[in-house]
């Protein structure tokens, strides 16, 4: 019943228009002839969000896998807004150009110089302004402070503050008269999803009363026409979404405690006549609007495929906006294929190259570190739960767990508690961990863990990995997530690897561990297999550098036992010279299945040759019997999740 009120309300909207006598100045009404008159302002708005630093020329794997055509990413745009912009000075039109936040993270190229080259590359294009997204705060807030400074255009965000740095809340713009409201707009949700140091000194107000009081602002300014740059996202499956959102709204008159959308917003506040959003990779070729207010909104896909573009018009006495077109037969999205739009030949190259140099795989310089001295990290023992947890940590062995722990924290406190104290009771070396929810709340289960230290993913679209170590027999020597600058069949979450000299008494060997979480459903399957290709061919040339002592592990989303073209682990299993799944000596054994739900063995540990000999003289793995430490599978899967996690113990005394 209260989705059929809301389509009355759509219903009852259009007919409202269509009983009219003549033109309807209102935003439902899309393009009129009238529109072409000098009442009317014209303006093009391009609008880009969610770039995490993917301007350089690429292939369009996410069109077609097996053929993917050639996208010419920022250099392509370049072309596009400047052939816009040299139109609209031809008509008498206006051209406003913005972005919707996370601007470089998530390639090498954007993160190489924390988002400086990315800055550089929207000086060239002439970015009227950007919002603060949530991935801005990758490098802390002092970064933002100093692109802010590099920019030739605002980084707007009125609900962020801190004593150091006030960023713009609002920005005017005049066009022949009319004035143009933009309000910037981070979401508050922020400091849950990254690491506490991320966003230290920084509060972030709630959103409904800071847009109340900028479009208020606005308003006192005599201006008419309100945009919105606001950094909170469009779900996927927006329809269902805001459906399920309208029945909640209809039960609650409360929202200071939810983390809210663009379409929860539009619908919840007055005075916004367009929104370009920013904070979710799903791309709608369809402005959605909003029944109630008549909110426009709009967003892109990620990763620079494509470029916004919408017309807009502005009567110019009252400044409101009377209506709209869509500039493409399928909306306004344009995909930058080169095929459509030509890149700008010395932006392609400037930018190809600069990602060829951030992006190319090094050799470790191992023996330029000394391992740390021997310190015993002593925390007090975590006993909650009182789970009863062997301890796995033998001397002379490095004991090496993978986990998945389905969007982390699944019950909050609840499983950050339980996680912490079978990990401390544990005691192994290494847990690679994947599917992390909470980077916030993942720091605060690792306060609780003071004898280890570790490292996260960076660039990961969605999800994050770890690689947690301990301190007193693990040196950390680096980092790198490989694959970043074009993590398609890592399906958005690039491998994260870590680097360590382990060390026993005087032995010491260097080992490089490599956390992955591959793609599950769908066409996962040839997504996998294209994914082995590469991790293959990255892990084939560290050999040649010697980097032989090789540990991959994580979720793999499939089995080993698969056979012919059902077999996504092929480039490994045919290289039996190099590497070897650890886990092939379980993998058939359904009570040790890492997902009993199906049951199937998801979750593998390959070593390579440098720990062949490890491995065949005294070394163990297993699956972990959690649920037993847990009271039964229900409680287990309750509270931390629905993978088994999967143990090595490699006997490096050999």
């Amino acid at each position: 019943m209260k989705q059929l009120r809301i389509v009355g309300l759509v219903v009852f909207g259009l007919i409202l228009v269509l009983i009219q006598p003549g033109f309807v100045d209102a935003q439902t009404a899309t393009y009129n002839k009238k529109f072409d008159s000098p009442e009317y302002l014209k303006i093009h708005l391009l609008f880009t969000n969610d770039l995490h630093g993917g301007i350089a020329p690429s292939k369009a794997w996410f069109m077609n896998p097996e053929f993917p055509p050639d996208l010419g990413g920022g250099a392509s745009m370049f072309t596009y807004v400047n052939e816009i912009r040299a139109e609209a000075a031809a008509e008498g039109a206006e051209v406003l150009l913005l972005d919707g936040g996370n601007i470089f993270q998530g390639t090498p190229l954007g993160m190489a110089d924390s988002g400086r080259a990315m800055i550089d590359w929207m000086n060239e294009m002439q970015y009227d302004a950007s919002v603060i997204g949530l991935q801005e705060f990758m490098f802390g807030i002092d970064n933002i402070a100093a692109l802010d400074r590099a920019a030739d255009f605002p980084l707007l965000s009125a609900n962020v503050n801190s004593p150091g740095y006030d960023p713009q809340d609002q920005l005017v713009k005049t066009f022949q008269g009319v004035k143009i409201g933009i309000i910037g707009l981070t979401t508050s949700n922020t400091p849950n999803k990254l690491l506490p140091e991320q966003t230290s000194g920084v509060t972030f107000s709630r959103e409904i009363p800071v847009v109340k009081n900028q479009v208020k602002s606005l308003k006192e300014q005599s201006v008419n026409f309100v945009l919105g740059l606001f950094h909170l996202g469009v779900p996927y499956q927006r329809e269902d979404e805001f459906a399920e959102f309208v029945d909640t709204y209809e039960d609650e008159s409360d929202f200071t405690d939810r983390v809210i959308t663009n379409l929860e917003l539009a619908h919840l506040v007055q005075g916004v006549d367009l929104i370009v959003s920013g904070g979710t990779n799903a791309g709608y070729n369809s402005p959605w609007e909003d029944p109630q207010t008549h909110t426009m909104i709009v967003q892109g896909y990620g990763g620079a495929s494509n470029i916004g573009h919408i017309i807009l018009y502005i009567h110019r006495e009252s400044g409101s906006l009377a209506g709209y077109r869509q500039p493409f037969s399928r909306g306004v999205l344009l995909t930058l294929s080169t095929d459509d739009i030509q890149p700008d030949k010395a932006m392609a190259k400037q930018l190809t190259t600069l990602e060829y140099e951030r992006s190319q795989a090094k050799k470790r310089d191992f023996p330029r570190i000394s391992p740390g001295a021997y310190t015993d990290f002593q925390s007090p023992e975590l006993n909650w739960w009182g789970f009863e947890v062997p301890d796995f940590d033998q001397d002379g062995f490095l004991e090496v767990v993978t986990w998945n722990m389905e969007w982390f924290p699944k019950s909050n406190d609840s499983t950050i508690t339980a996680v912490a104290e079978i990990m401390q009771k544990g005691n192994a070396d290494i847990y690679a961990v994947q599917e992390i929810g909470s980077l916030q709340q993942f720091a605060a289960m690792m306060d609780l863990l003071p004898a280890y230290d570790y490292q996260v993913t960076r660039q990961s679209s969605f999800f994050d990995q770890a690689i947690i170590y301990k301190k007193s027999v693990l040196t950390f020597v680096g980092r790198e997530e490989p694959f970043a600058q074009a993590d398609y069949n890592f399906a958005g979450r690039p491998p994260l690897r870590a680097d360590f000299l382990w060390q026993n008494g005087d032995q010491i060997e260097p080992v490089s561990v490599i956390n992955l979480h591959l793609k599950c459903c769908g066409n996962g399957l040839e997504r996998r297999k294209k994914s082995m290709d590469e991790l293959h061919e990255y892990l084939s040339l560290g050999l040649e550098w010697g980097e032989e002592n090789i540990i991959v592990l994580g979720d793999w989303n499939d089995q080993l036992d698969d056979v012919g073209v059902t077999q996504s682990f092929g480039a490994f299993l045919d290289d039996a010279e190099n590497f070897y799944y650890a886990t092939t000596e379980i993998a058939g054994d359904v009570e040790q299945a890492s997902y009993p739900s199906w049951p199937s063995f998801l979750d593998h540990i390959l070593i390579g040759k440098g720990f062949f000999d490890e491995f065949k003289h005294g070394s163990t793995i297993q699956t972990l019997p959690v649920a037993d430490w847990l009271g039964g599978w229900e409680n287990y899967e309750l509270i931390i999740s629905d993978h088994r996690p999967v143990l090595m113990q490699l006997n490096m005394a050999k």
